[in-house]
């Protein structure tokens, strides 16, 4: 199960109608999933994206709301994190934000800027976990298949989810040490149970 397959997945099981991408590149992934209204943010004119912005621009002037998002724009936390918050802020009830290259697999992979890295994360990680020490309100798993599949929820009224506690700092080696507790790691089987099976 890929990211396309997790995407897809999600939109089927719940009905989702809106899926927004940010980050198309070649569009692989975006033109692969059948969703009734797709938007595709990159600031590359010879992307697949379906709105040459940045994602900056394109939030700054948003006046609808999504189902889904896919962020997997540029890998660096500062990024990530403001289109994390940007797509909580316009995103319908019920819906997920989804993230991709959480779990990079060695520190070559996260070096910013890119070099000649074959296979590139970032420092996404940072800004998941980061925003697991600030916010309460939501639910964050990260699913153990290509290159980390980040998968965040608003919670449901009367439920709240602890802050993680982070007491060290928020570098490679102390994701490596923490991974599984500070990305809330869980398996593709743990996925179909959790957000697949019937509620």
């Amino acid at each position: 199960m890929n990211r396309t397959d997790i995407l897809q997945s999600l939109i089927d099981k719940y009905g989702l109608k809106k899926m927004c991408e940010i980050g198309v590149q070649a569009g692989h992934n975006f033109n692969a999933i059948k969703c009734e209204y797709k938007v595709g943010v990159d600031p590359d004119k010879s992307s697949a994206a379906t709105i040459y912005e940045t994602s900056d621009e394109f939030f700054s002037k948003l006046k609808e709301k999504f189902d889904i998002y896919w962020i997997d724009g540029l890998h660096e936390s500062p990024f990530v994190e403001r289109d994390i918050i940007n797509a909580l802020n316009n995103l319908n009830e019920g819906g997920f934000v989804c993230c991709h290259d959480m779990l990079p697999t060695n520190f070559h992979m996260t070096e910013i800027p890119l070099t000649d890295q074959n296979e590139w994360t970032g420092d996404c990680y940072k800004a998941f976990v980061k925003l697991r020490t600030e916010r309460d309100d939501l639910t964050f798993r990260t699913v153990e298949t290509d290159w980390g599949c980040g998968i965040i929820t608003k919670n449901k009224e009367g439920v709240k989810s602890e802050l993680l506690k982070v007491n060290v700092p928020i570098d490679y080696d102390n994701f490596c040490a923490n991974k599984h507790e500070w990305m809330n790691v869980i398996s593709v089987p743990q996925f179909k149970q959790l957000y697949l099976q019937n509620e």
